[in-house]
């Protein structure tokens, strides 16, 4: 069978059906990715503007499988009380579920709230705005916003409304957990490993549970970076998740 768009959108629906809680499911894209301008700009979710993508092997005809047409599909039925774990090798695959939470590990994990991320960028781009126009007053109340620590309430009615519906989206009941094999910026490696074509991050996460111990999600996430590190990977795998998580519990499936 042929990686399709229709195939992988139906191997999602077909992984996901009749969940229940208490089930635990695997999900492992490895291929090509890319990404696309947010087409919902008046409503955007996205950071940097741009939708993360994978790519089926029709994407010329059909087009690329866009990050909310993953969350859709493969996040957004699942009940509570049952477990995804994702893992996406592929270029530009940092947030590609539209998962909340952020964790990288570059020397340290580090942890991001991608929700107060995207209100620190809309704020930004307000203060460039007022920049260029010459709005002193505008650019003063955006400055100080940035630096008051309330990045929940928007500066308009629609967009403290847009900010609500993005974080109720976003986050889920559900125990989602997403290894990238890089952050949304960057490539991820093909590699060739005993002569066989893998993706890099693929080959070090199976290096690392191959181990068979037992793992916290820091360790597993240092130990995968580290494997890449050793191969000459200069991409950071990170781990996105639906709800804040404690790091130092042990890794299940």
């Amino acid at each position: 069978m042929k990686p399709t768009y229709n195939n992988i959108i139906n191997g999602m629906k077909w992984l996901v059906n009749n969940a229940k809680a208490g089930d635990s499911l695997f999900f492992h894209y490895s291929g090509h990715g890319g990404t696309a301008g947010d087409s919902n700009n008046s409503n955007s979710d996205e950071l940097d503007g741009f939708d993360e993508t994978i790519l089926p092997v029709d994407y010329a005809k059909y087009g690329q499988i866009v990050d909310d047409v993953i969350y859709e599909n493969l996040v957004e039925p699942l009940p509570k009380g049952c477990r995804l774990t994702a893992v996406f090798d592929s270029c530009h695959s940092g947030t590609v579920m539209d998962l909340p939470f952020t964790y990288q590990c570059d020397g340290n994990i580090e942890a991001i709230d991608n929700d107060v991320r995207k209100d620190i960028f809309r704020r930004a781009l307000e203060i460039i705005g007022n920049l260029l126009i010459g709005n002193t007053d505008s650019l003063t109340t955006a400055i100080c916003s940035i630096f008051d620590g309330n990045f929940s309430t928007s500066t308009t009615t629609n967009s403290n409304t847009n900010q609500e519906e993005i974080i109720k989206k976003r986050r889920h009941e559900a125990e989602v957990i997403q290894f990238s094999g890089c952050k949304d910026n960057q490539t991820s490696a093909d590699a060739k490993i005993n002569n066989m074509a893998t993706g890099a991050m693929s080959y070090a996460l199976i290096s690392v549970l191959s181990q068979n111990k037992d793992f916290s999600y820091t360790e597993l996430l240092t130990e995968i970076r580290s494997i890449m590190i050793k191969n000459n990977f200069t991409q950071i795998p990170q781990l996105s998740t639906s709800h804040p998580m404690n790091m130092n519990e042990k890794f299940i499936m």
